[in-house]
């Protein structure tokens, strides 16, 4: 037994008890209950070490789990945007078409019409200067190509008016000179 030894202790880390001369062997660090290697800390929790829960997953059964944020909502600029560009563009049709004639063209059987260009005609009043044809039949759903063969249930016809779109059908008008 050495002199810093006390009475009755054959054991050898409590040779030096004084902590300024050092203290022969390891200081157990954390919990004494659990085995090295195993952290005591909030995050492990007794798993060993890089074993822990991943982050960004909850926790095991019976654990808090926050709320998440709610996703942000978009203040609807970019709907609105759209919204005005595509009723922008439907009125400007909608006034060529009318433009155009194709919603104006109220012509039936038995009307007059008076040609205004190469290739539009407007309704006047058969008594009037200005009639020069007038309508005997209108045959709808026809190609242009086919416009002239259309008449062919009215032989008086003396001309042909054709309307529509020139990449699919329109209505064909069999006109009689007055």
């Amino acid at each position: 037994m050495s002199a810093n030894q006390p009475p009755g202790s054959n054991d050898p880390q409590a040779q030096n008890p004084d902590p300024a001369a050092g203290y022969p062997g390891p200081i157990p660090q954390g919990d004494p209950n659990q085995p090295q290697g195993y952290p005591t800390g909030p995050q492990g929790q007794g798993q060993p070490q890089g074993q822990g829960q991943p982050q960004g997953y909850p926790p095991a059964a019976g654990g808090f789990v926050p709320p998440q944020e709610p996703a942000k909502k978009s203040n609807g600029i970019g709907k609105r945007l759209i919204s005005a560009v595509i009723a922008i563009v439907v009125a400007l049709g909608i006034g060529f078409l009318v433009r155009s004639g194709i919603f104006d063209s109220k012509m039936a059987v038995g009307q007059c019409v008076q040609q205004t260009g190469d290739d539009s005609v407007k309704v006047v009043d058969c008594g009037s200067a200005d009639a020069e044809y007038k309508i005997l039949g209108i045959v709808e759903r026809q190609s242009r190509v086919m416009a002239t063969m259309a008449c062919g249930d009215w032989p008086d016809t003396t001309s042909v008016y054709w309307e529509g779109r020139s990449d699919s059908s329109g209505t064909v008008y069999c006109l009689q000179e007055v």
